[in-house]
């Protein structure tokens, strides 16, 4: 079973349950009673729950063991969380997933075979029909700390715009908040993850007043790691169980679901090539340390 905690923060002028928080528990003797699941908030709490409960479940009947569904209200907060390491385990987005090994020694277990890209989003009346058009305008994201985010900004600046001058981004709590923005009048264009339109949401009107104008380059799977501690026999078992989770009807049904297609056992290759898109975390971190040695 899972312990789930929601509390109400104001989301734009409305108060939404937006959190979920943790609860750890060790026996005297050091033996772990249970482990935390920890979920990158991608997507609504409520969401988070019902796509990745199969996963939570899988991780019990691997481990024998309770395993508590967690995640953090924000992508800032989750990677904080990560960095001291509240989470035994971690689902989250690639280049957070570097991070975490990286900076906070998590170990590499599987990743998901989709592919992360952006997709730019604007109403279907707007005048807005290519990147290009983007210049002088607001786009709602999830904020720099979101890889599609960052690979948005890098190819707009290719393209010749200045951020924060020619074009404008207005950070969104999750994907599901920035994808409606331009709908309620608070930016002119939006970004979300593909696999979140194509396969996530389910609201036809939504995709009736929206439509694409662009796409990002692609990234690999989201990540799924272990904590330093946790002990490599236990990472072993587990990376063998949910490289053939896929393959079960279970965990055909939540790959399905959530647009993963497989979980195939991370490479370092894979790890290295999102080096880029975490110097964001490693450059916040060094100026930190600048001003406390002035």
């Amino acid at each position: 079973m899972f312990i789930l905690h929601f509390f109400k923060l104001n989301l734009l002028g409305i108060g939404m349950v937006v959190a979920l928080v943790f609860q750890i528990h060790f026996a005297e003797a050091g033996e772990r009673h249970q482990y935390t699941l920890g979920i990158f908030p991608y997507v609504s709490p409520a969401q988070l729950v019902k796509f990745h409960s199969p996963l939570r479940i899988k991780f019990e009947e691997v481990l024998g063991k309770p395993v508590s569904l967690v995640s953090a209200p924000s992508f800032k907060k989750f990677v904080k969380r990560t960095k001291l390491m509240k989470y035994d385990f971690i689902l989250t987005a690639p280049h957070l997933g570097r991070l975490a090994e990286v900076r906070d020694k998590y170990q590499p277990i599987v990743h998901t075979s989709h592919k992360v890209q952006g997709l730019y989003l604007v109403p279907k009346e707007s005048p807005i029909k290519s990147l290009s058009d983007l210049k002088g305008k607001t786009i709602s994201s999830v904020g720099r700390a979101a890889i599609i985010t960052q690979m948005a900004m890098e190819q707009l600046t290719e393209k010749g715009s200045k951020i924060g001058v020619d074009v404008n981004f207005v950070e969104s709590k999750n994907f599901n908040s920035s994808m409606y923005a331009p709908l309620r009048g608070e930016t002119d264009a939006s970004m979300t993850g593909i696999v979140i339109w194509n396969k996530i949401t389910k609201d036809a009107e939504l995709k009736k007043k929206m439509r694409v104008v662009g796409e990002t380059k692609v990234a690999p799977g989201f990540m799924i790691m272990a904590k330093e501690d946790v002990d490599k026999s236990v990472v072993t078992k587990v990376m063998k169980e949910l490289s053939n989770f896929h393959n079960t009807n279970e965990g055909k049904a939540y790959v399905d679901a959530t647009g993963f297609y497989e979980l195939k056992v991370s490479a370092p290759d894979v790890m290295k090539k999102l080096d880029p898109y975490i110097q964001i975390f490693l450059r916040a971190k060094k100026d930190k340390n600048k001003k406390v040695s002035k």
